[in-house]
């Protein structure tokens, strides 16, 4: 390997992998300097250095002018490390210092002096990997772009794969067990549902992020997640964006809960759009994007939202969610080490939507998911499937008088009538002031000629209910009927 390929493709490794930063480069890319702002530490990379004076002059260098050094890095770097590559001999000397700054000398010849500087065995391989094609103009092109953008995405970001990654197995185990995405099979595997999390399965509001409708769901979802994931992991690092990603998610679901309480959400994209939220509170603070950059963002969220348009079961409460998660959480993370007047101000805005959102969630009517479940089975024509989510809501103490209607009109059609009533008898002894089912109990005990049982939960129907018709004209057929037959 030639030592031009080495120098670029080490500096290109460094930005990639260890998240330096480009900050200067000379004329002829002979001398590079990169920065790690987190762990103020200072790189630089020189070429063609030939003679151990040389060394000792950038040594006296960063000595001698580390006051401007700081101003023109923005920090105060605890370490610096010196790399020279070169093919040439020299009489090599000790100038490793360790205070008052931690200053250190690497010298490159081959591929063998790469390992004594490469932090860990696996970046060691990368490096010396003799398959590699590519050139040094490959790399040399990477390290010097301009583009923002471009740097984002040429870094290696593990908690954006990770969540990727976890994201396509659950997908895949679902095809694999459960055929096909129901929005029963969806409420069983841990969908966001507002009657579910009310009756204290808070898990589903994590559960649903991992989760998806089809493939087109899924697919888009994790080309945003690539993208957007990246540009955010690469500017605030990884454990910052997952907190981003997760609190989000997590807003985005509170918001959908308080605004949809008869449907199944899922999907990974409130967190996404979280993540777009973050990126326009970074564009906001550092003031670094350029038009075109901010033009490239725009053009990918609005392709993003118009795609969006053409699939159904979007929620676009969570989607707003989301952005307003994620834009006020990295507010928030920012000014807590720059302005703790604004911190504070924006942190309680934070917990007072929240506290909003949780009145708003718990007042709210709810609606039994599981017996919108059960209808919509039964009108597909699926009673089998309509019994099993009647199982299961009654297995789950879920059931209400609507339920045991329900249960009953299916007992009626896969088995009798009487069998039917038997079930409405049921569930009229824990419900007893049920409209729905005296009324349902009435109409039985007619269609049987016995107008004394019916007239009785005909009446109790109309007084649960006196404004709903059927119950009154029930009631009053009935009573007519009786009276004739006295006379």
């Amino acid at each position: 390997m030639i030592i031009d390929k080495l120098y670029w493709k080490t500096l290109y490794y460094w930005i990639r992998y260890l998240n330096y930063d480009l900050l200067s480069s000379e004329k002829e890319n002979n001398e590079i300097w990169l920065v790690h702002k987190r762990k103020k530490s200072v790189v630089v990379f020189r070429r063609d250095v030939t003679t151990s004076q040389e060394i000792r002059f950038d040594k006296s260098k960063v000595k001698e002018n580390f006051n401007q050094l700081e101003q023109t890095i923005g920090f105060k770097p605890k370490s610096f490390n010196f790399y020279y590559f070169t093919d040439k001999d020299f009489l090599e000397e000790k100038n490793n210092e360790s205070h008052p700054i931690k200053i250190q000398f690497h010298i490159i010849r081959n591929v063998k002096d790469i390992k004594a500087i490469t932090p860990h065995f696996v970046l060691y391989k990368m490096l010396v990997n003799n398959e590699d094609k590519k050139t040094y103009s490959h790399y040399k092109r990477k390290v010097l772009t301009n583009n923002p953008l471009d740097r984002h995405m040429q870094r290696f970001t593990p908690a954006t794969y990770v969540l990727i990654i976890t994201n396509v197995i659950i997908w895949l185990c679902m095809i694999l067990y459960l055929n096909r995405f129901s929005d029963v099979k969806l409420l069983e595997v841990g969908g966001l549902v507002h009657f579910n999390v009310v009756h204290g399965e808070w898990y589903r509001l994590i559960s649903s992020m991992f989760l998806h409708f089809n493939f087109e769901h899924i697919l888009m979802n994790m080309l945003s997640l690539f993208i957007f994931g990246k540009i955010v992991e690469s500017i605030v690092g990884s454990w910052r964006m997952l907190v981003i990603y997760f609190v989000s998610g997590l807003f985005g679901n509170f918001v959908s809960l308080s605004f949809n309480t008869s449907t199944i959400s899922v999907g990974a994209s409130g967190a996404i759009f979280g993540l777009i939220g973050s990126i326009f509170a970074i564009m906001y603070l550092s003031k670094t994007f350029d038009r075109k950059v901010i033009g490239q963002l725009l053009i990918a969220l609005l392709i993003l939202i118009c795609l969006s348009l053409f699939m159904s079961n979007i929620n676009i409460m969570a989607h707003l969610g989301g952005f307003i998660g994620g834009l006020l959480i990295t507010l928030i993370g920012y000014y807590f080490n720059v302005n703790r007047n604004l911190f504070w101000i924006l942190l309680i805005v934070l917990l007072l939507i929240f506290v909003i959102l949780q009145i708003r969630i718990f007042t709210i009517k709810e609606d039994n998911i599981y017996d919108k479940l059960i209808k919509d089975q039964m009108l597909g024509g699926h009673y089998g499937e309509a019994r099993n989510v009647v199982n299961q809501t009654l297995n789950k103490n879920y059931a209400d008088d609507e339920t045991y209607y329900l249960s009953g009109l299916i007992t009626a059609t896969e088995e009798s009538q009487s069998e039917a009533i038997a079930e409405w008898e049921r569930g009229i002894k824990k419900y007893p002031n049920s409209g729905i089912l005296n009324y349902e109990l009435a109409i039985a005990n007619r269609s049987l000629s016995d107008d004394k049982k019916a007239l009785k939960y005909a009446k109790k129907a109309a007084k649960s209910d006196p404004s709903n018709t059927n119950y009154k004209n029930l009631q009053k057929e009935l009573s007519e009927s009786s009276d004739s037959k006295d006379k």
